[in-house]
């Protein structure tokens, strides 16, 4: 990657600085290529960590954290990690990340701290959802609807920053974006670490969103990205709701609810699907062993490869979502 001037990123507002700065440091941090991305957080934003942060910093701080702990800067790590603490903001201490720092002076003041602060979250956390409608909603017509699941270790203002539900608005859907009530750190939450808390959660989504708005029962396509893919894909092979297609982004591993046999009763009911993953991960045993048993089985399903990427959306995951759509729609 060539220098750029500190001050590039400066010359857009601040949510184009935070998509375009994010979207190139997760491309980086997923490609091993630690180094580059803490110099483009560093020339992005000098100084970082620091008392006061912008709205979405934290954010950027918890990237910050991340690739320091990877390049094994551990008195920085911890210092970054106090002042997420100051703060009021715990972190994922628990990720395989932070094992090189466990053994060092200060970490244990540290975890009690961070365990605290994750005690409050948790004790303060709730199912959330978001609902966008077509610009021309009518209550009284019948829509369908997609449900996009954030991954693990998110939360559901993150996963609109690069699904956006504007390609599903177009063709006449509702769109929601539920967000786990699992706490995995501050406003960070997870489906995988408990799936009967996520299956009853997304289907009590389901139903309050049908008791709100006329929802269309045979036209219901159930998205997700990492944690959320995996659950998405938990969701309709364990026929917990009446799903007719479903859009994965990185779905790494293999739920307990896909079987061969789910799959053929999802082929019966004319379940249809997509796979989109990065080209430099695909392709994992798990996701690829459950595309050949789609193959196989006759469910129609399409692979999406993002060039140059690992376990992350591309910039181009616009295009991606609509290739997505039309497949699955058809």
């Amino acid at each position: 990657m060539s220098p750029r001037p500190a001050n590039e990123w400066h010359e857009a507002p601040d949510p184009a600085i935070y998509d375009r700065v994010g979207a190139e440091v997760d491309r980086l941090y997923g490609l091993g290529d630690y180094k580059d991305a803490y110099r483009l957080l560093d020339e992005t934003w000098p100084g970082l960590p620091g008392e006061t942060l912008h709205p979405r910093m934290h954010e950027v701080l918890l990237f910050k954290i991340y690739v320091l702990a990877h390049m094994g800067c551990v008195q920085e790590t911890l210092a970054a990690i106090r002042v997420m603490h100051r703060l009021g903001y715990s972190c994922g201490l628990s990720w395989k990340v932070f094992d090189p720092i466990r053994t060092f002076d200060g970490y244990d003041e540290v975890e009690r701290e961070n365990d605290r602060l994750l005690a409050i979250a948790k004790e303060e956390a709730s199912f959330q959802v978001d609902v966008r409608l077509p610009a021309d909603y009518d209550p009284d017509v019948s829509y369908p609807l997609a449900l996009v699941l954030h991954g693990d270790g998110s939360n559901r203002a993150n996963v609109q920053q690069f699904w956006k539900p504007d390609a599903m608005l177009e063709r006449g859907y509702i769109v929601a974006y539920p967000q786990s009530s699992q706490v995995v750190f501050t406003e960070h939450f997870a489906w995988l670490p408990d799936p009967a808390i996520a299956w009853k959660e997304v289907r009590a989504c389901y139903d309050e969103l049908c008791a709100k708005h006329k929802i269309d029962p045979t036209s219901l396509v159930l998205c997700g990205f990492s944690g959320g893919a995996i659950t998405t894909v938990d969701l309709v092979f364990g026929e917990a709701l009446p799903a007719t297609s479903f859009i994965c982004l990185c779905p790494e591993y293999k739920p307990e609810h896909f079987t061969p046999e789910a799959v053929a009763k999802a082929v019966e009911r004319g379940v249809r699907g997509a796979f989109l993953e990065g080209s430099l991960v695909w392709p994992l045993d798990d996701e690829r062993e459950m595309f050949e048993i789609l193959q196989a089985e006759g469910l129609p399903i399409e692979l999406i490869l993002n060039k140059g990427f690992g376990h992350a959306a591309p910039p181009d995951f616009g295009d991606k979502l609509k290739q997505a759509l039309d497949f699955v729609l058809t």
